[in-house]
Order: C-alpha cells, then structure tokens, then sequence
C-alpha cells in the first residue's frame, strides 16, 4: 500500500498494532517477540492483507494458538507441520491433531521507521531533523522525531510506545537530559491520568486525539497542538471546528491545514467566502455557484464575475481551500 494512499482510520489501526506490540508473543523455543499474530491482525477491518504487507514485517511465529473449546478460546501449544503451510496441535475438547495456517500464527511487527517517517511527513519535519527515526533513545520505547513548526515556533517532536509501562524511564530520561524545556510527546496509546505531570513544560499528546478525525486522509490538527502548547499542562481542550472563519481580519482556517491560515485579499472573495461559511454553519456542504454570485452582488448587473473561478482570478492559492463537486456547486475543501 503506498503511504500516500493510508486512510485515517487505516492509521489508527497500524498505531495501534505498533501501540500493542510492546507486549511480547513467545515463540515455540520461548523467545519474546513484540508483534501481533496473525489471528489477531485478521480482526483489523482497514488494514488488509496487502495493506499489512507493505507496513509489517514477519518476525517468526507464535509458539501457541488459541483453540476453540466450548464457547471460550483457550492457548494450546502448536509445533510445525511437515507441510510448511499449517501448524499442528492438539484440539482440547477431542485430543485430535487438528491444523492451523501459518500465516494465522505468524508474528508480525510494523516496521518502526517507516510509521515515523509517514509520521514525520504528516509534521512537516524537514528531512535533516530526522536522524532520531533511525536511532531510539529508548530502544523500541522512544524516538525522536524531530523538530516540526507549530505557529511561529519550532518544538521538538518526540514518539513514545508503551508510555504506561514505561512512564519512569521516559519521564527521566526528559528530566535529565539535556533537552528544551518545551516539546512534545506524542503517544501511540492513551494519555496518562490528569494526577501524573509531564516533565519541564512537555505535552502528553495521544496520536488518536491529535488527527482531524472528519477527514478521510490523515492530517495532524496543528492548531490543536498550538493551543495545547499555549495552555496550562492538562488543560482539557476541543478538537479545533473543520473550518473557521474571521471576518475582522478576513482569515480562514481549514482544520487538515491549519498551519497555513488563508488571509483573503480583496471585498468580493471575502464575500465569497464568508457566504461559504454561513452556510457550511447551517450545515450545508455544497452550495450552487449562481447562489454564491447572487449573494456576492445581489441585484448589481454590470461589474460581476459570471463564474466563481473568475473571482479568485490572480489568485494562486484558491483552491487550496474552497472545491467544487463537478456539478456547479462550491464548498470548502476539508481534505
């Protein structure tokens, strides 16, 4: 699967592979693997088998299976076949040889630096700041992501797996080194208890809460994570709304692209857009062309633009925020 082509909700999913790997699967010879068999990666209904293909690796197979017996599953040991496509074991409710797949019980892991890199991407994290993808602080526990811009700031991006069973180690390791006093902890898994204080002046932030959520490709909600830097450490704030729009200071803000406020030039598209906004708050997603011209002139015959694309004519960036269906109809582009 090309990571350009991950759904938001296929993300979630491999975060959360990647979040649940950290608890060990042992194999037939009792080694600890950290990855999720395949009877349980079978149960993910984003992520396919193709999808799994192109983000995990097999890294062995697990040394127990579970087994139906009555209405429970139980674990029962498993031992290779001479068919190198099944396992055997033996069924705990008849003592018969049964037979599993082995890609049900094969192991697999996500690839750790592929999922930062993509994570890196979605940042904005310049390709030079990225040498901690390659090299853990804590080996399978912490990265360093590197340095993203949130507003007129940089702060330093930092993934942690794991962070309830190792919040001790984590948390010393950003109180002892030398490091920034502010930054950002981003969690494959949950936040930590509101009682439990992140060092210096960082933020716990869960990858989950941190997505637009309305948006079918992954997007990180920047101005979310501003105000979060802004605000007191556990402040509980609101995604930030799919669009605003400031008619004193003629600004509008996507959610998916939050970093990059649209400052709009010129009284006839401030028209245009503040109609696009009155509507999208009454819940209206497209709204006809000749309505959205109607609204901008009103009765005015002479001096107005027969299409909205004449409008914004001189205008570079345009499209980058407002989309039109195909059929004459116009809304803000939330992708």
């Amino acid at each position: 699967m090309s990571q350009k082509n991950l759904s938001t909700r296929s993300l979630l999913e491999l975060i959360d592979l990647f979040e649940r790997s950290i608890h060990a699967v042992a194999d037939g010879g009792g080694q600890r693997l950290h990855g999720m068999p395949g009877w349980e990666l079978s149960r993910r209904g984003a992520l396919s088998k193709r999808d799994l293909a192109a983000w995990t690796e097999r890294i062995g197979f697990a040394g127990t299976y579970l087994a139906a017996s009555g209405d429970e599953c139980v674990p029962v040991d498993i031992e290779e076949d001479d068919d190198p496509g099944r396992y055997r074991y033996r069924c705990p409710e008849t003592f018969r040889t049964k037979y599993v797949s082995a890609d049900l019980v094969a192991v697999h892991a996500v690839d750790a630096v592929k999922l930062l890199t993509y994570l890196a991407d979605l940042l904005g994290v310049p390709q030079a700041q990225r040498s901690g993808i390659t090299a853990p602080t804590i080996d399978g526990v912490l990265w360093r992501i590197g340095k993203m811009r949130v507003a007129d700031t940089q702060v330093d991006a930092w993934l942690v797996r794991g962070l309830a069973s190792s919040t001790y180690t984590v948390f010393q390791h950003f109180r002892t080194a030398p490091l920034p006093d502010q930054g950002l902890i981003f969690t494959t898994g949950q936040s930590l208890p509101d009682i439990v204080a992140p060092p210096r002046a960082y933020r716990i932030v869960p990858i989950a809460s941190a997505l637009v959520d309305h948006a079918l490709k992954p997007h990180f909600d920047i101005d979310l994570i501003h105000r979060l830097l802004l605000a007191p450490s556990g402040s509980k704030l609101e995604r930030s709304l799919p669009v605003r729009f400031n008619r004193y200071t003629k600004t509008l803000v996507i959610a998916t692209k939050s970093n990059k406020p649209w400052v709009i030039k010129g009284d006839t598209q401030v028209a245009v857009v503040s109609h696009l906004f009155e509507q999208f708050e009454n819940g209206r997603r497209w709204v006809p062309a000749h309505e959205i011209l109607g609204a901008v002139y009103g009765p005015k015959k002479s001096g107005r633009s027969q299409r909205i694309q004449n409008i914004f004519s001189g205008n570079s960036i345009w499209e980058d925020y407002i989309a039109g269906d195909g059929a004459g109809h116009y809304g803000f582009n939330l992708d």
